[in-house]
């Protein structure tokens, strides 16, 4: 009596198929993860750019005197948190990669307050920005919403455009992601 066998051809094209499926799931599942790590990246960044403006307007609504006004930079006294009694001097800038801001207290009596640059507050907004002189920071406008050319004249500002744009800093996204809004200077209207 003969006994029933897989023959060598049958073995071959049953592996065929089996790695066939199992490069398919694998292809598949391997997919899923990096577009899943996209998509989570994207959050990650998207969350802290909106953190990033939120906390940009609520401090710049506050102003109360612009010192100095770039494309990768913004100098004012304003107040950055609710509760201070007298405006500090706070110093949005570039710094390599980093936007970061300077909180400098004020010390003395008012009206004549003195801002001592060795008590500066150093904080970093956006870890990795791709902001750059050609691709600003900041933009400004004037008393018709007209956009001002840099350089600006200090005088003529009325709303600020923070744009910033930002990549994760382990290099999965492809391009950056830009947030951006237009903030009117409350304490410099002219229609009261």
């Amino acid at each position: 009596m003969k006994k029933r066998a897989f023959s060598v051809l049958e073995l071959i094209v049953v592996i065929f198929i089996v790695s066939l499926f199992g490069g398919i799931v694998s292809s598949t599942i391997i997919k899923s993860y990096s577009n899943n790590k996209l998509v989570e990246t994207q959050s990650i960044v998207q969350t802290e750019l909106n953190l990033a403006i939120d906390r940009l307007s609520r401090v710049l609504r506050s102003s109360t005197l612009i010192l100095e006004a770039t494309e990768t930079s913004f100098k004012i006294r304003g107040y950055p948190n609710a509760a201070d009694n007298a405006p500090s001097e706070i110093y949005f800038y570039l710094a390599g990669t980093a936007m970061k801001y300077s909180v400098i207290p004020p010390t003395g009596q008012a009206p004549n307050y003195t801002y001592n640059q060795v008590d500066a507050k150093i904080y970093t907004l956006v870890a990795k920005t791709t902001n750059a002189v050609n691709n600003p920071a900041f933009r400004y406008y004037g008393e018709s919403s007209a956009l001002l050319n840099f350089p600006v004249s200090i005088g003529s500002i009325k709303i600020v455009e923070p744009t910033l744009s930002a990549v994760d800093s382990g290099n999965i996204l492809k391009s950056p992601i830009i947030v951006t809004t237009k903030i009117t200077l409350r304490n410099f209207k002219t229609n009261l």
